[in-house]
């Protein structure tokens, strides 16, 4: 083989090994902003919880949802449904654990604001979690403890796409 396409090969090796690395550290930073004490930090947070990689499960659950957490959903109906985290964390859990080829990824953000070691994210979702499709609006209130964000109240108007 001549000398000068051996040394291609060879700048081509090196090249594929510094974008390895370059994509490794970038992966590495993106996981590292969820334990952020930012607004990019905050965003990640419950971009995790929207869209689950498949290693999600109960544990993950348990540190994002605060030990005081409390959910509030109200309906269409004005029905008003109460949820402590126990009892959330199982309806959610359920739904992971179904693997629901449903899509309910869809999010838009309106507002997201963090002073000092309380954050909030207001925004809009399209989801199917109990057979019926909604589009639910959210106020979720997050504190910053252990290292990590943690929901503490989420407030959650829910009405059904026709």
């Amino acid at each position: 083989m001549p000398k000068s396409v051996t040394v291609i090969i060879c700048l081509l090796v090196v090249l594929l090994i510094c974008l390895q690395y370059s994509c490794d550290q970038t992966e590495k930073n993106n996981d590292m902003s969820i334990n952020e004490k930012t607004e990019a930090g905050l965003k990640k947070s419950i971009e995790k919880l929207i869209a689950p990689d498949d290693g999600y499960g109960i544990e993950d659950l348990d540190a994002i949802y605060h030990k005081d957490m409390i959910v509030i959903l109200i309906d269409h109906l004005d029905n008003k449904k109460l949820f402590r985290k126990d009892e959330f964390m199982s309806m959610i859990a359920k739904k992971v654990e179904e693997k629901d080829e449903e899509d309910n990824t869809w999010v838009q953000f309106h507002h997201i604001d963090v002073t000092n070691d309380k954050g909030l994210i207001i925004m809009k979702r399209k989801v199917n979690l109990t057979g019926k499709k909604s589009q639910l609006h959210a106020s979720i209130d997050f504190v910053w403890e252990d290292n990590r964000w943690q929901i503490i109240r989420e407030n959650i108007l829910s009405q059904p796409l026709y």
